[in-house]
């Protein structure tokens, strides 16, 4: 039964047992959140959502990376989870179509409740990881396919939580099959009509996972067979692999093949603006003369972020919008969350090159998705020159993945100017190199702004 599998690997994988890189690449993978997490708090959209949140009151039980504020758990996971949604800069699992760290929000806010040390908030993570992208890579590519995004992370987050909240097996297979009745249902499109709720999501999912695992331990019941069952959540998203979730469990490290963003925008987007910008700085091209930009693609993309940025974009819209990340990687040579901000949004200049971006399917590389994101892209100048490039795995990829340097610049470019220098290099370090902190204390750095420190 893969739901029971599950809650038994969660409930008793030991945390000395993970190996060194699994608990390497999970302190990453919370690096990585927190950056994003900060770097969003900030954006209108998330200020709105949260602030309606926070505003009801509650008993505090943790408090909301970024901002200082304490509040009940599952308010705590869902303000943290719009925060790191909305820069579109967090992780993903290209074998389920999602976004893991969807999770973790829900995982930190409860290993800060019951004050674990970084241990076993990673072992944590770790769980929350396996179980999510088990459950979503069994309904991928159908769900997707069909309208479908999937809230694997749900389930994922309501393991790892009830696991820290110290419940057995029972307790985590309770929690798993309770995550169904608080999982939001998410269409793909509505996300990409990029209304200002559309970070909500992320926050609802990570929400779910919390809700779940504190059902379980009030003594509730899940439905342990919400995996397997056929009428359960893999066969009603289309998919065909329930029965093969919990294969691999504990030998097999899913983890090691989730992608971190060096750009911020949709993965889909990722390959226009490495070409774009690796374009623009071999032959330092100047934005203003270029006059034709084609790019070339699969079928995904095409559907997805084929999208003008229009003329007074926000900043959900633009992280949508493979045209706009071509704009902002050949004016800027790079896409951050810097390029999501008021005043570069909408900068003509980039605005001018967005509009200038035909896109259209390439047979070559459709035929290569989905084990490459290949894109092409060719930029023509006012005299007549064109230079094209082909990226086919965006830098960040697990098989392409982001150095230590990078990992360190993507974090302290959204936490240093918040909470500055030190603060930035001590959670790095806590994070990336085993130096040992309690949670509380992680999260105490990352939500009391501390001086800058002087160059």
């Amino acid at each position: 039964m893969s739901t029971r599998a599950l809650a038994g690997f969660a409930a008793g994988v030991a945390v000395e047992s993970l190996p060194a890189e699994v608990v390497a690449k999970a302190g990453a993978l919370v690096l990585d959140f927190l950056g994003a997490a900060t770097g969003g708090a900030e954006v209108p959209e998330v200020a709105a959502l949260t602030g309606l949140v926070l505003a009801r009151g509650g008993v505090p039980q943790a408090r909301v990376v970024g901002t200082g504020a304490a509040a009940p758990l599952p308010d705590v996971a869902f303000c943290a989870g719009a925060a790191a949604d909305v820069l579109e800069h967090q992780d993903g699992y290209r074998f389920g179509g999602f976004h893991p760290s969807h999770a973790i929000p829900a995982v930190l806010a409860v290993a800060e409740h019951v004050d674990a040390d970084l241990s076993e908030l990673l072992a944590a993570v770790v769980v929350a990881y396996e179980v999510a992208n088990r459950v979503a890579r069994a309904a991928h590519p159908a769900a997707t396919r069909a309208g479908w995004f999937p809230t694997a992370a749900s389930f994922g987050a309501a393991a790892a939580c009830a696991r820290l909240l110290g419940l057995d097996e029972n307790g985590v297979a309770d929690a798993i099959g309770a995550a169904a009745f608080f999982a939001p249902g998410v269409l793909i499109e509505s996300i990409f009509a990029a209304p200002g709720t559309k970070p909500a999501l992320a926050g609802q999912i990570a929400r779910a996972g919390v809700e779940a695992a504190l059902a379980a331990q009030a003594g509730l019941s899940g439905w342990r067979e919400v995996i397997e069952h056929p009428r359960g959540l893999v066969a009603v998203l289309g998919g065909d692999g329930a029965a093969r979730v919990a294969d691999g469990l504990g030998e097999e490290w899913t983890v090691l093949d989730v992608h971190q963003k060096w750009f911020a925008g949709c993965r889909h987007t990722h390959g226009a603006a490495q070409a774009t910008a690796e374009l623009a700085e071999t032959h330092a091209l100047d934005p203003g003369q270029v006059t034709a930009v084609d790019v070339e693609t699969y079928d995904i993309a095409l559907l997805l972020v084929d999208r003008p940025a229009g003329p007074d974009p926000s900043t959900i819209t633009c992280t949508l919008s493979l045209p706009f990340a071509v704009g902002a990687a050949l004016a800027d040579r790079h896409v951050g969350g810097a390029q999501y901000t008021a005043g570069r949004r909408d900068d003509p200049a980039v605005l001018r090159i967005a509009d200038l971006v035909r896109l259209r399917r390439a047979e070559d590389l459709e035929a290569r998705y989905p084990e490459y994101t290949a894109t092409r892209v060719t930029l023509t100048t006012a005299d007549g020159t064109s230079h094209t490039r082909t990226v086919d795995i965006p830098v960040g990829d697990s098989r392409v993945p982001m150095d230590r340097d990078r990992l360190l610049a993507k974090f302290t470019a959204y936490t240093e100017p918040v909470f500055g220098r030190a603060a930035s290099d001590e959670v790095a370090g806590a994070l990336l190199d085993g130096e040992p902190m309690t949670v509380r204390d992680l999260v105490a750095l990352m939500t009391s702004p501390n001086e800058k420190e002087e160059e």
